[in-house]
């Protein structure tokens, strides 16, 4: 206080004669521009962050946010995202849910196509993957998400995200099959999509002309149609439904289509019938080789999982073939196994079931029973044995990999069916099933040969398709029942297989393998990876490598949803279920083993970095106009080393030609500090890290470097008042305004416009503000409006309007039908036009827009916008849009103690404003002190500020 009154004794003097100029000043203006209004936050949300600079795609969006990650395309399909985290949340659920949200159009495809529904027989939208060391918990959940269209299913178009089971549940591979189906919502409107609509009789013809016989058909259900895989056609309705027919005979088919419905015109059919003719290695009924019946020595063996009737009760025994009953009192029981069990049941298709005598056992007692005691006995019942044991083994593998395995984890009953008629094959149709011998082949009812088909049926369970997928899946789990690589020995030969997983066969674009094309032989890629991947890790992991390659190879069954290719996806699927940190740029802790595996086989892994380059706490979004903004740094090598001095921040204004940099300060170790110069207010900013190898070879933080820049916005705080792409449910956006006259075209919040030059699509999501819905109802008879609600953008010390505009005459090129902006800082009292467009946009073109609103009018907290589109005088054809409008308030620099007028300087002016108040005026910006009261106190308070 004795500081004070010094100076105000020097400067007393000046007092009166700066009253003369306060009270020349508008007081109520210069309190005003000093009050501090926070936004409205039922309309907005306040953010410090920027803006992204329009001109930038989804996928530039995208390598800004996640400069260490990476989109994987096939055939310039996206089916991977990878890399790092994408995503946190609450749930597996909440996290992938988020990551869809906000980037489902990385696939063109809005979140509002997705639903919760997976690719799974019971649609489940969760799956637990990768049984945890504790056997009870799981490492990985993976999140589906189903693509559909007024509740229309698109065939076989799934996303999901993989998300891992730690705290905060963070996202670490999101991939799909999802495909664009353009304006298909647009086109099913008014069309009944209820299945009991469907005329299967006429659209089934050219299926049906398939059958020799009349056949049986399931229950059709409505799809939208748009190719398959990386096939991307025009979405069309299709009708989706079963036909099987000549069950029994050497005829059999069950097949499914997918149908025109319109015309029944077949766009894609497929045989639910999958077999194994050139399959795995065989065993005599329980061998201890799995050859087939005629090659091996047959032993015996606890049949797993059996079933035992005791009176009226029935059990199963134990994985060892053991079973304890206890029951009341001491009579002697009759015990009758039978060959079944408590997931198989065993139905031949021709001979009898293999039967045991049953036995009366005392109490206390123990009794052992044996099925096909012989071992002259005919492969006709050996394969019963054989076939039962394998299918145990392989469902045993599946559910050590993942407890929780769609279907598989509660399936009881599923049906072998051994000897059927019919030589050389075995095939999955929902049912395994395994031919009778000869015409020079051994009963197929043996060793690995179970093991593909069963195979086949954990790629259906898991929401695959089937086809050179299925088939090699079926050889991977053969390999892994039987720990090697040749398939199907002794189906034909005793000394020899049908293939080998042991093999060079390589990936082509064009022929899938260099192996053939052929289903059978293109399976040999998947498997030849995952033996090369065995023999890598029985070196590494010589107590538990089968272990760890069955968890990998069972759990990326279930991330391969609704595909049926095998492309390099598949290693980016493998590489993420093994890596621990959610960072793939730096490898996994096998990415070696695996990427040498898979890349033998022309199925390329991706590249590890030369060095990482990461923000540990992310990229600033707003950075200060008067510079000293820091980002931290850390430039960690992997296979390379950074040449000194070439750790830099390269930044430009949006408005600069080219990068300027500035080297890192090193904070110690791999640790940098980043730091920004000064920036004009309101600009943007592009900013990327760039560091150098010593062999030359620069990576740079985004990993597109100068294409793929960071952008900021130089400003103290950026707020966010109003951002509605009118895709939700709802929005606060009202139509109608006083001075409306149109009759027609009225502006309607819809998907979008159709007709007479009209746009076909919105500028972002589906849905945007377009005059009139119908085909070529424009507006007529004058103005139609369409409003904001009230924002508060006092505080900002510039606001920035932006939206999206479509404009069409027809052809015409009218002057006085302009689509005009609006603005009003009173709530709507009053308007002050902001722009006005009279050029047409372009066919299926939009244009964004944008205003400095204090250009126009000063701000308020009673800001609004008001958008007209009109048809005047001569009877044009006016069609408008628009979408995505964004209200954002910048404050350019923190407010200055004793600054009463906003200029950010302390002068006579706001001395003057201080001393209008002074007198008792609580809650007053000029009582600096806050006492209550403007006195001489809060005047030497503001003094001490001049400069």
């Amino acid at each position: 206080m004795k500081m004070i009154s010094t100076k105000l004794s020097v400067i007393s003097s000046m007092v009166l004669a700066l009253a003369s100029v306060a009270f020349a000043v508008d007081a109520k203006s210069g309190i005003a521009l000093s009050a501090k209004n926070g936004a409205n936050s039922g309309i907005g949300t306040q953010t410090t962050g920027g803006v992204v600079d329009p001109d930038n795609t989804i996928r530039d969006t995208f390598a800004q946010s996640f400069p260490t990650g990476g989109l994987h395309d096939i055939k310039g399909v996206l089916r991977r995202v990878y890399g790092t985290t994408f995503s946190t949340g609450n749930s597996p659920s909440e996290s992938a849910d988020k990551f869809m949200k906000k980037w489902s159009m990385l696939w063109k495809v809005p979140y509002s196509q997705l639903e919760k529904v997976g690719p799974t027989e019971d649609g489940a939208h969760t799956q637990p993957l990768v049984a945890d060391d504790d056997g009870e918990n799981t490492k990985f959940t993976v999140a589906y998400f189903r693509q559909q269209a007024k509740g229309v299913p698109v065939f076989r178009s799934y996303g999901w995200g993989l998300v891992r089971n730690e705290d905060n549940f963070p996202m670490v591979l999101g991939g799909g099959t999802l495909r664009d189906i353009g304006n298909m919502e647009a086109r099913l409107e008014g069309t009944d999509i209820d299945p009991s609509s469907i005329n299967l009789g006429a659209i089934s013809g050219q299926a049906i002309s398939q059958f020799s016989s009349p056949p049986e058909m399931s229950s059709p259900r409505y799809v939208i149609w748009s190719g398959l895989d990386e096939d991307v056609q025009a979405s069309k309705l299709a009708v989706e439904f079963k036909v099987t027919g000549g069950e029994g005979t050497d005829s059999y088919q069950k097949m499914l289509f997918v149908v025109d419905a319109s015309n029944g015109n077949i766009l894609y059919q497929e045989s639910l019938i999958y077999h194994g003719s050139v399959n795995v290695q065989v065993n005599e009924y329980v061998t201890s080789d799995f050859k087939a019946d005629t090659c091996g020595v047959e032993t015996t063996r606890a049949m797993p999982y059996a079933k035992v009737v005791i009176g009226a009760t029935t059990l199963y025994t134990d994985v060892n073939g053991a079973l304890s009953y206890t029951y009341s009192g001491t009579a002697s029981v009759v015990v009758a196994p039978t060959m079944s069990g408590k997931y198989f049941t065993v139905t031949p298709g021709s001979g009898t079931l293999n039967t045991v005598i049953s036995q009366t056992i005392a109490d206390g007692g123990a009794g052992t029973f044996l099925f096909n005691p012989s071992a002259a006995n005919a492969a006709i019942t050996t394969a019963q044995t054989n076939s039962y044991e394998m299918a145990n083994r392989t469902r045993d593998v599946c559910l050590l990999a993942n407890p929780n395995y769609p279907t598989v984890k509660t399936q009881t009953g599923f049906i072998i069916r051994p000897n059927v008629s019919g030589t050389c094959n075995a095939y999955y149709d929902g049912n395994i099933n395994f031919y009778l011998s000869g015409g020079g082949c051994s009963n197929t009812g043996y060793g690995d040969v179970v093991c593909h088909e069963y195979g086949h049926h954990l790629v259906s369970c898991a929401g695959s398709g089937q086809n050179q997928y299925g088939e090699g899946m079926g050889d991977v789990m053969g390999v892994m029942i039987t720990d090697s690589p040749i398939l199907g020995y002794g189906f034909q030969s005793c000394s020899t297989g049908i293939r080998t997983a042991s093999n060079t066969c390589t990936y082509s674009s064009t022929g899938c393998s260099s192996c053939g094309s052929e289903i059978h032989s293109c399976g040999q890629l998947i498997s030849g990876c995952v033996w090369d991947l065995r023999n890598s890790f029985a070196g590494t992991y010589p107590s538990d490598y089968r272990v760890r390659i069955q968890s990998l190879a069972v759990n990326a069954m279930l991330l391969h949803a609704g595909s049926s290719t095998i492309e390099n996806d598949i290693t980016i699927d493998y590489l993420t279920l093994d890596d621990n940190n959610g960072n793939l740029g730096d490898g996994s802790p096998n990415y070696y083993a695996i990427a040498a595996a898979f890349n033998a086989h022309g199925l390329t892994a991706p590249a590890l970095s030369l060095f990482t380059i990461t923000a540990p706490n992310g990229a600033p979004t707003t950075v200060l106009p008067l510079g000293g903004t820091t980002m931290a740094v850390t430039i960690t090598p992997v296979t390379g080393v950074v040449a000194a001095g070439s750790q830099k921040l390269f930044y430009k204004e949006s408005t600069a030609s080219t990068f300027s940099s500035v080297l890192l300060s090193s904070t110690g170790g791999n640790n940098y500090l980043a730091t920004f110069p000064t920036f004009n207010c309101n600009t943007s900013v592009q900013f990327y890290i760039q560091a150098t190898s010593t062999g030359g070879t620069p990576v740079t933080l985004p990993a597109g470097g100068a294409t793929a820049a960071y952008v900021a916005t130089a400003a103290i705080s950026s707020a966010t008042l109003i951002a509605d792409n009118f895709d939700g449910s709802s929005t606060l956006f009202t139509i109608g305004a006083p001075g409306d006259t149109a009759t027609a075209g009225i502006w309607v919040r819809n998907a979008v416009l159709s007709g007479c030059g009209a746009n076909t699509v919105s500028y972002s999501g589906t849905k945007a503000f377009v005059t009139a819905y119908r085909s070529c109802e424009d507006v007529d008879g004058g103005k139609t409006s369409f409003l904001s609600p009230i924002v508060d953008a006092s505080s900002g010390d510039t606001v920035e309007l932006s939206y999206a505009i479509f404009l069409s005459y027809n052809g015409a090129t009218p002057t006085d039908d302009p689509l005009e902006v609006f603005v009003s800082n009173d709530g709507g009292s009053t308007w002050v036009l902001g722009a006005s467009y009279t050029t047409a946009t372009g066919a299926n073109t939009w244009v964004l827009k944008k205003l400095n609103v204090l250009n126009i009018l000063p701000v308020t907290n009673q800001m609004r916008v008001k958008f007209v589109a009109q048809d005047n005088g001569t009877d044009n054809v006016v069609e408008a849009g628009v979408d995505s409008v964004t209200f954002t308030s910048v404050k350019c620099a923190d407010a200055v103690f004793g600054d009463m007028d906003g200029d950010r300087i302390v002068d006579s002016s706001d001395i003057g404003l201080i001393l209008l108040d002074v007198g008792p005026c609580a809650g007053c910006p000029t009582d600096l002190d806050g006492s209550g009261e403007v006195d001489s106190s809060d005047v030497g308070l503001a003094l001490l500020e001049i400069n």
